[in-house]
């Protein structure tokens, strides 16, 4: 059966939150795969405070075009709802977002009306659980003007350490010796300034002692903030060929990226110039994994 929710503005995310966190879920059978959900939100436009609000906080400039990110965060409630739905079988705090490729095929104008629909799709079986994938197209004016495929991991034995699926996620290469360039701070109210802006009230990245509670030494910051950051900090557009490209965001969520700390970017441009990684306080392992390139 399939499930098509259906939104002509911004889906309240609250309640979708609360259940997707709390409600019990059947949990995740191969067998039976994933549910067919679906969710459009359609003539939706950027908030032009809330936008404000997001490049002044993640301190990025602003521009007659969307941030390559945003849709992702404007489609975040539209996810969640997709997450709290009765049928689908895995709760939210079971689920650690780990990869997204994002195309962008045209940049958004701020001004721009347009759809976006968002639909659960593939699941691979793995050696430490499942990956399941979330699809999210744009469309101005019934064209395809950016995409991306969200996916997350649910750690558990559904059979893919004996049969592990034949297709794979992608992978993004290490950088050898990478050289740290510049860093920013990340601040202890970032998670409640950023989850004001997108609606992401995650506990984890509100509540010090709710995020311990989840396993985590502290509250965290929401990865795409991070990520943001990194690309502008990199001119990683800039140096893709700039918003006239069209141009492919890869990241990999390695860990988490604590508030009150101080990331370090790094790269190695002789290695691959279009890839770069972000470290948290005096992690040596990279935190956060990415490229942008021309497509």
């Amino acid at each position: 059966m399939s499930i098509q929710l259906n939104y002509q503005s911004k889906p309240n995310i609250a309640s979708a939150m609360f259940k997707a966190l709390v409600l019990p879920r059947k949990g995740f059978d191969a067998k039976v795969g994933l549910p067919d959900i679906q969710a459009t939100w359609t003539n939706a436009k950027a908030d032009k405070d809330a936008l404000a609000d997001y490049l002044n906080v993640l301190d990025l400039p602003q521009q007659d075009t969307l941030p390559i990110l945003y849709p992702h965060v404007m489609a975040g409630a539209m996810h969640m709802h997709m997450l709290a739905n009765k049928t689908f079988p895995i709760r939210l705090l079971g689920a650690l977002h780990l990869k997204n490729r994002i195309t962008q095929l045209k940049a958004i104008d701020v001004n721009a009306q347009f759809d976006i629909k968002s639909a659960m799709a593939d699941f691979r079986l793995v050696a430490k659980g499942v990956e399941f994938d979330f699809s999210t197209d744009v469309y101005v004016d019934g064209e395809k003007v950016w995409y991306e495929v969200s996916t997350y991991f649910m750690a558990g034995r559904f059979g893919g350490k004996e049969n592990p699926s034949s297709e794979t996620s992608f992978e993004l290469a290490a950088l050898e010796n990478p050289v740290a360039g510049k860093d920013w701070f990340v601040p202890a109210n970032r998670g409640k300034v950023y989850a004001k802006i997108t609606g992401d009230y995650n506990p984890i990245h509100t509540s010090k002692q709710l995020a311990k509670l989840f396993g985590f030494k502290r509250d965290i910051a929401h990865g795409f903030g991070v990520l943001a950051q990194g690309i502008e900090t990199v001119a990683a557009i800039e140096t893709a060929g700039g918003l006239d490209k069209a141009l492919q965001v890869d990241v990999i969520f390695k860990g988490p990226v604590f508030l009150e700390n101080t990331v370090t970017l790094k790269q190695n441009t002789e290695q691959d110039a279009q890839r770069f990684d972000m470290y948290c306080g005096k992690n040596e392992k990279p935190n956060i994994c990415a490229a942008v390139l021309a497509v």
